[in-house]
């Protein structure tokens, strides 16, 4: 029973539509580089935006390995994106490990779902994710077609967060209502989803099936890692806990044998 508990908990991922740990070879992040989970390449690129030697992990949530993204702000703008099954209904969750290793002078977009090969444009993006620089600190907001962009304000003191520091932000739009919201380092992965920390109505985007990286001309010497993208359908989909090692589970099910063995003791 314990042992099928595990391995349950191993593969409750039934509704993914995207995932991407960036387990490629150190350089350009290009049409070379396919996506393992729906075999699609990405497109166009930019020579700002690398795979780097490097792996963001956060505690509770489920590794995915491979390297990092890096996204170089200040020099020359371009994007990339890449494509996935077209979502035009319920709800769909975007989550993602973000490090800001710098920050300059900025506001703006540096990731954002949106239908067909729409590259990350700012307020016409189905949802988009944003830094904002705040003294020696940075803030992310959230931004979607046809409503203004918020900043997380429950994150840290006064939504400032740390420069060097991973964060686990996840992000969703529901397309009944129009409806984005965002949470930053969540207090629950797996199961259902918690409050949320902000919320923006008056969205307007009727499909969602790529996902893309900007990297802007300006922001001076804004610097960002980004790893263990994953997009779904549900809250679980998004937030994957650890897998029990197979220690656990094993030395789980020896105590629950030993549990019904005296059991059998104790009635004889």
């Amino acid at each position: 029973m314990i042992g099928a508990g595990c391995l349950l908990l191993q593969n409750a991922q039934a509704t993914l539509v995207f995932e991407d740990g960036f387990n490629y070879p150190a350089g350009n992040l290009n049409a070379a580089s396919t996506n393992a989970f729906t075999g699609n390449p990405w497109t166009s690129g930019s020579s700002h935006i690398t795979v780097v030697n490097n792996n963001l992990t956060y505690s509770g949530e489920q590794d995915q390995g491979g390297n990092a993204m890096s996204n170089v702000w200040g020099i020359s703008a371009g994007s990339i994106i890449t494509t996935y099954a077209n979502q035009t209904s319920g709800t769909l969750y975007y989550s993602f490990l973000v490090d800001v290793t710098a920050v300059g002078t900025i506001n703006s977009y540096f990731t954002s779902l949106n239908p067909g090969v729409v590259t990350p444009g700012g307020s016409g993006d189905a949802l988009g994710a944003y830094i904002k620089s705040d003294g020696s600190g940075w803030e992310i907001g959230m931004r979607t077609a046809g409503a203004s962009t918020v900043e997380d304000t429950v994150a840290g003191t006064a939504g400032l967060l740390s420069l060097n520091t991973t964060y686990l932000v996840v992000m969703s739009y529901t397309f009944a209502t129009g409806t984005a919201q965002m949470w930053v380092d969540p207090s629950a992965l797996g199961g259902s989803a918690p409050t949320a920390d902000v919320s923006l109505t008056g969205g307007t985007s009727t499909a969602i099936d790529d996902i893309g990286f900007k990297a802007q001309s300006n922001g001076g010497a804004t610097t960002l890692l980004y790893d263990n993208a994953i997009i779904g359908t549900t809250w679980a989909d998004v937030t994957p806990l650890s897998a029990p090692e197979p220690s656990t589970c094993a030395l789980a099910g020896l105590g629950l044998l030993g549990l019904v063995t005296r059991f059998r003791r104790t009635r004889q």
